[in-house]
């Protein structure tokens, strides 16, 4: 459980890296950001790899508690849950751009093990959810049953994040929840069973 203080230390840090870029941060910009000193912060954090790796183990949890909670949804069908989870992911990297560079940084990946060792962990387990409503969509004739799961989950996420990247980078002429949503109804109008 993170104490008030690391929650400060993290919140400081997505915006020193929504500001500065993940090579740009330093715990000593840190510091400045919450008006502390930069040897103050490893009373709390080690060093950068454990506070990024804080961050990604949060994500973790907040999306996994929130995909378990669409998943476990009573009287909404698979593709609505599906689409609950992909608009609600939209919405939160909209509000908290700096949590992109964390989650997707292969640079970070690169250099912090640990790091990227957590967002994989994320990532097989938001698949394994997501293939299970994707697997009961097609069971329930919402999408198309000719084309395996595993292939409409990657025909999912990937867009998504090339969505994000280009955002991101400021390619795209339309907030993310637009372009997300834009590209949902094609998802449908590919994979949605006749």
């Amino acid at each position: 459980m993170l104490s008030e203080k690391q929650k400060a230390i993290l919140k400081a840090t997505l915006a020193t890296v929504e500001r500065e870029g993940v090579t740009g941060f330093t715990m000593k910009k840190v510091a400045s950001e919450i008006g502390v000193t930069d040897a103050s912060l490893y009373k709390h954090f080690q060093d950068k790899t454990q506070i990024f790796a804080a961050l990604a183990e949060l994500f973790r949890e907040e999306t996994l508690e929130s995909l378990v909670r669409i998943a476990n949804t009573e009287g909404v069908s698979s593709l609505e849950k599906l689409e609950t989870f992909v608009m609600e992911r939209a919405r939160q990297f909209q509000s908290e751009p700096a949590l992109t560079a964390v989650l997707f940084s292969e640079e970070l990946f690169r250099s912090e093990p640990q790091v990227a060792a957590i967002n994989l962990d994320t990532l097989e387990r938001h698949a394994q959810i997501l293939l299970s409503l994707i697997s009961a969509a097609q069971r329930n004739g919402q999408l198309r049953s000719d084309i395996p799961a595993e292939h409409i989950l990657v025909l999912l996420t990937g867009p998504i994040r090339l969505l994000v990247g280009k955002w991101k980078a400021g390619e795209s002429e339309v907030s993310l929840e637009q372009s997300i949503s834009i590209f949902w109804q094609t998802f449908l109008k590919l994979l949605k069973s006749s």
